[in-house]
């Protein structure tokens, strides 16, 4: 089977935009997660436990209570 060629201009602006665009979020997504570990750091946590876990209803910080 042949595979068509991506040599046309559309295909190529198409992929370099969809790359910037996933850069752009990839920023996006680092800086969200930085918000959220300085939020879960600085909450006064109240935690819902299981036999496996506990998660904090504020902020929703997770950790395993199994060893």
């Amino acid at each position: 089977m042949e595979q068509s060629s991506i040599n046309n201009s559309n295909n190529i602006e198409q992929v370099k935009r969809i790359n910037a665009e996933i850069q752009i979020l990839d920023m996006k997504k680092k800086q969200l997660q930085h918000e959220l570990k300085t939020i879960q750091n600085n909450c006064s946590h109240d935690f819902v436990e299981t036999e496996l876990m506990r998660k904090c209803r504020k902020c929703k910080w997770t950790e395993s209570v199994y060893y």
